[in-house]
């Protein structure tokens, strides 16, 4: 059930539990996430390095998990400098046997809640669904923040919360009960969710699904200079774990 998130030390704990049990299904199955919306993620970062005007734009994709948004990008012939960054050591690990690490590749072990700084500047910084598993967002901007130069973009993509919410309830009486705590509690919410394997949720994998809303994503980039740009919604509701998915566009002004 849905509780609030009053012990950020402890959920992040949690929350890396949770993904050392998740690495060897996320790199080797299909994802839910990628199946459904990973063209069009993929299309919008190819515009946004075509549009930063550089040669060699620089991306920044902040816990980018098994790799897939780099594998297709390099499939699609994009020219460009990769820096990814991920909370789990296995997913770094793997990404540097996978793509090797070079001037245009480099993979990094950083929390992007935590304070951290890399030695360049980002034309594009992606979250792909990635933002609703942290218990600081705002820490999180304030890192787009210090790697985007002025005019440089933020794309992010995440889950509508309603959805998450029907995902982590077992049953009807559950989803309402869920939906009552999501009013009535203070503060951030939260609750462990199962892993969507398509057609049905796994019995024992599950990650974090952190309860906030677009106007808490929008707010968020606000603070830290970051302008709202563009709202996408992709409906997959007909699906046996219904999701609508959001991807939402800022630029650091």
């Amino acid at each position: 059930m849905i509780e609030s998130l009053t012990d950020p030390e402890e959920f992040r704990r949690l929350r890396h539990s949770a993904w050392e049990h998740n690495v060897d299904y996320w790199v080797t199955a299909p994802l839910r996430h990628v199946v459904d919306v990973g063209g069009y993620i993929l299309d919008r970062v190819t515009e946004l390095c075509g549009r930063s005007g550089n040669k060699l734009p620089v991306v920044l994709d902040m816990g980018f998990g098994s790799g897939w948004l780099l594998q297709d990008l390099i499939a699609r012939g994009v020219q460009m400098s990769y820096v990814g960054v991920d909370s789990m050591e296995r997913f770094v690990v793997r990404a540097k046997e996978t793509f090797g690490e070079n001037d245009r590749t480099r993979f990094l072990v950083k929390d992007v809640e935590e304070p951290f700084q890399l030695p360049v500047q980002a034309d594009v910084v992606v979250n792909a669904f990635n933002f609703f598993e942290l218990s600081d967002l705002r820490g999180a901007m304030r890192n787009v923040r210090s790697h985007l130069p002025v005019g440089g973009s933020l794309f992010m993509s995440t889950i509508d919360k309603t959805y998450l919410i029907l995902a982590l309830s077992s049953a009807p009486a559950a989803f309402c009960e869920n939906l009552r705590r999501y009013q009535e509690l203070e503060g951030t919410k939260y609750a462990f969710q199962r892993i969507d394997l398509g057609a049905r949720l796994s019995e024992t994998l599950e990650y974090p699904s952190v309860l906030y809303s677009t106007q808490d994503f929008i707010d968020a980039a606000a603070q830290e200079d970051l302008r709202f740009v563009k709202y996408v919604e992709h409906a997959f509701t007909a699906r046996a774990v219904p999701k609508i998915y959001c991807h939402i566009e800022f630029e650091r002004v």
